[in-house]
């Protein structure tokens, strides 16, 4: 269980008239009802047998850049700084920016990673008592730069990891994988990317629906040591039953045509795609993931979640429905930090049929 053993402790920074804090629209406490700049930080301590003991912080800044429409969508910088004492490094700033009202959007992530991850052979079929671990080492750069008209946004994606593979077990699955393979290299591609967004909010939406469409190319003309090309489409559908009630529907699907580093396989058992099943418990070519939530109040600021989901990957998309899906199910607990916005902090417990569960402590919906 991947996040079992993690504790969040939250705090927020009290901002009087220090100097870190002189933008008088800067609002630290979650209890404002005006769409205002808000910052909240958490420290985390947890503890995983790929890791050991784990130290950092955590959290967001939500904000609106000036001269925006207090109707426009708010912009989000979100960080993750954290140690390990086996040395492990994460530095993570993702980030989702709207400017001109809405018109343009920005989004992506700034990272370093030095990480341990668990691998367990490729396709539907692999076992859990498979696992092994390797450990990665690279920096990252992740941009969506979009244009919105009416209410679809076009443009481009960009995507850069500079992957190195350390600690690979003797005569494991993945030194088999990567025989006479190099171990890691450069990751960049080019992508083209359609969105329709009828959201009511981007945050905790109630109603409309999220359609994000993909033809992503990786290849030696964009600086990349591996040659493929991936089609995705992402989409969700939201359904407002009463106040606060919603039902919300989640499918994606990917399919890779070529080479790809194994590291860079769609895959579910995370945080958004399966959860329950360990970090990217099953990988492949091509992937087919549905999903269901039902969000509900319970007192004031806390609201409750019940979920269902369930996945499958394949060499060949005709595959993914010949082969048996993967399921899992859980319940969830959602704080509202900001009421205007939406933006919540989330905690979650997925469980498999077979495979035990996971935690899962962060911020926003699953999707």
């Amino acid at each position: 269980m991947r996040y079992f053993q993690i504790l969040h402790v939250l705090f927020l920074f009290i901002c009087n008239n220090s100097a870190y804090c002189q933008n008088q629209d800067t609002i630290v406490s979650i209890d404002t009802l005006k769409p205002r700049n808000q910052l909240l930080a958490y420290p985390i301590i947890f503890y995983l047998p790929e890791t050991n003991w784990g130290f950092g912080a955590a959290g967001f800044y939500s904000f609106r850049f000036k001269g925006e429409s207090t109707k426009s969508n708010p912009s989000q910088i979100q960080f993750s700084v954290n140690y390990t004492l086996n040395k492990q490094i994460i530095l993570s700033f993702p980030f989702e920016l709207y400017t001109d009202n809405n018109h343009w959007k920005f989004k992506g992530e700034l990272g370093y990673y030095r990480y341990q991850y668990y691998f367990f052979g490729i396709g539907n079929e692999t076992k859990k008592v498979n696992r092994e671990s390797f450990q990665a080492n690279y920096p990252r750069l992740r941009l969506d730069v979009l244009r919105k008209w009416n209410n679809m946004f076009f443009g481009l994606r960009y995507r850069f990891d500079q992957f190195d593979i350390a600690k690979i077990k003797e005569a494991g699955l993945l030194e088999k994988i990567l025989l006479n393979k190099p171990k890691g290299g450069t990751l960049s591609g080019l992508g083209l990317v359609i969105q329709l967004d009828t959201r009511d909010f981007i945050y905790n939406p109630t109603k409309g629906h999220y359609i994000d469409s993909e033809l992503f190319v990786n290849d030696s003309w964009t600086a990349s040591d591996y040659n493929y090309l991936r089609l995705s489409i992402d989409a969700a559908k939201y359904v407002r039953l009463a106040n606060e009630h919603t039902l919300a529907f989640h499918m994606y699907s990917a399919n890779i045509t070529g080479n790809p580093l194994f590291y860079d396989l769609p895959f579910f058992g995370s945080p958004k795609l399966v959860r329950g099943y360990i970090d990217r418990r099953f990988i492949d070519k091509n992937i087919l993931v549905l999903q269901t939530e039902y969000r509900y109040p319970i007192y004031k600021r806390f609201q409750g979640v019940a979920f269902f989901a369930s996945g499958n990957v394949a060499s060949t998309f005709s595959h993914l429905i010949k082969t048996g899906f993967k399921s899992s199910f859980g319940l969830g607990f959602r704080f509202t930090l900001n009421k205007t916005d939406r933006v919540r902090l989330r905690v979650d417990y997925g469980r498999t049929l077979h495979e035990g569960g996971s935690f899962y402590v962060t911020i926003n919906d699953a999707f």
